[in-house]
């Protein structure tokens, strides 16, 4: 069963979706996006991923209730994501495990925490703040710099536009092509760093000048280093915005118990990329569902997570 539901977030109330297997649920997942201005299900900007209604159907099968929501200022929630930073995102999925700590069909012992992308960054200080919550998901999340990420995402985008042909190629690498990756996030840091508007504009797009401040601050490192929670990490393969080694990297950064694997084949979306992977693959990927291996490791490691508590 799924519901429509809301739930205050600072000044703000924001929109999700909360999906009640049938019977009893064994425990809930809650969902933290990526980065950018995503709905409920992971959409953003045409790019219909679906990835948190795909997990959210597969793991209800299975007696686990999940909530999914909009970030603040997109889809049916208010406020706005247009100067929103790190903090608000943190806050809101804060915010998000104490409505679901409230709901009487929900065992309060038996909530977790999956984050994909930027939500997977952001999932140790969250669980920092809510202590309560059984365990940590991590899909695709990456340890390094900001910088680090956007020259190597540049690079990447580079590679794509150089390979298209004709008028529309021209247009693209016109438009989008960074001649010297690392200059540009070097600038681009330092601007953040020395305005005092709440919004700048990078390339073609107002953005939040929090949001970048705190993105190009942020230590995900330390954070888990001082994670107590449980986590399972997962990674994909052909990933090339967050790279598989990060995933390798986290039980070694955390000192809590961790899981870690790297889906062969899989994308940055969880799907599989039998081609070269680039931003450009993501619309094609994106037409088939999440990979199983993916919805079957978090359902595996849930259930353990759970028969070991019941354990103690």
């Amino acid at each position: 069963m799924q519901q429509e539901v809301t739930f205050p977030s600072d000044n703000a109330i924001l929109a999700g979706t909360f999906t009640v297997p049938d019977g009893n649920a064994q425990a809930c997942v809650v969902m933290v996006h990526g980065s950018g201005p995503q709905d409920r299900d992971g959409n953003i900007g045409g790019f219909n991923t679906q990835i948190f209604k795909y997990i959210a159907e597969s793991i209800a099968e299975q007696g686990i209730a999940s909530l999914r929501y909009d970030k603040r200022g997109c889809g049916k929630s208010a406020g706005n994501y247009k100067i929103a930073g790190l903090s608000e995102m943190v806050d809101d999925a804060c915010a998000a495990i104490d409505f679901i700590t409230q709901q009487t069909n929900i065992n309060s012992n038996n909530i977790y925490l999956l984050g994909h992308s930027e939500g997977a960054v952001l999932a140790p200080e969250i669980a920092a703040k809510r202590p309560n919550i059984a365990g940590i998901l991590m899909l695709c999340a990456s340890l390094r710099s900001f910088e680090a990420d956007g020259v190597k995402n540049a690079e990447v985008l580079n590679r794509d536009l150089d390979k298209m042909a004709g008028i529309k190629g021209m247009l693209m690498r016109k438009l989008f092509y960074t001649k010297d990756p690392l200059k540009t996030m070097t600038s681009l840091r330092q601007k953040v760093e020395k305005t005092k508007s709440k919004r700048m504009w990078v390339s073609f797009t107002r953005v939040s000048t929090k949001f970048y401040r705190e993105t190009f601050n942020y230590d995900v490192k330390s954070l888990l280093k001082t994670t107590t929670h449980p986590i399972l990490a997962i990674g994909g393969s052909k990933d090339f915005q967050c790279h598989p080694d990060d995933t390798l990297l986290i039980p070694k950064v955390s000192s809590a118990q961790v899981e870690a694997h790297v889906v062969d084949g899989m994308d940055h979306t969880l799907r599989l990329q039998t081609q070269q992977p680039s931003m450009l693959s993501y619309a094609r990927s994106c037409s088939s569902p999440v990979m199983e291996e993916v919805n079957q490791r978090i359902l595996v490691w849930i259930k353990q997570q759970i028969a070991d508590r019941c354990s103690d």
